[in-house]
Formats: structure tokens, C-alpha cells, sequence
């Protein structure tokens, strides 16, 4: 998908509505590829990725939570570096 935008005035390009509901995002970091070419990329709202990180469960084998490392690497004839 690509549409020819062009710049207003000020230098000003504006992302086309399509794209935009696709993209879903307010937000882009501008990167410069070289000299022809320009790279948007999706900036995250911090909060959005704090709440997706608190909201991550770890589940492990209760039996094997009490595991010492030591044992295991003894274990499977493993050396002290």
C-alpha cells in the first residue's frame, strides 16, 4: 500500500486516513534511511507496555520451585567456572 503525499508550506506531511486506522497509533519516531528515504516507526505509550508487563503471569511447576541450581547442575555433571 502507498500513497503520493505531498509537503504543505511549513514542511508538513500528513499521514492519510487509512493508513492511520491501520496503524492505529498517534505516535512515530521519524528515522532517516538514507537520502531518499524516510522511516516511520510506531512509538508506544510507556504505560500501554507497563500495564502489558505487569499483567504477565509466570506459571512454573510448583515442585520444581524449591530446586536448588547447585543440585541440578551436580546433577547433570555440570563444572564450577
Amino acid at each position: 500500500m502507498g500513497e503520493i503525499v505531498e509537503a504543505d508550506a511549513k514542511g508538513r506531511i500528513t499521514i492519510p486516513a487509512e493508513i492511520r486506522r491501520i496503524v492505529g497509533k498517534k505516535a512515530f519516531k521519524v528515522e532517516v534511511a538514507g537520502k531518499d528515504t524516510i522511516i516511520l516507526r510506531v512509538v508506544e505509550d510507556r504505560r500501554e507496555l507497563v500495564k502489558k508487563i505487569a499483567d504477565i503471569r509466570l506459571m512454573g511447576d510448583k515442585e520444581k520451585a524449591v530446586v536448588d541450581a547447585a543440585a541440578i547442575k551436580d546433577f547433570y555433571g555440570g563444572i564450577k567456572c
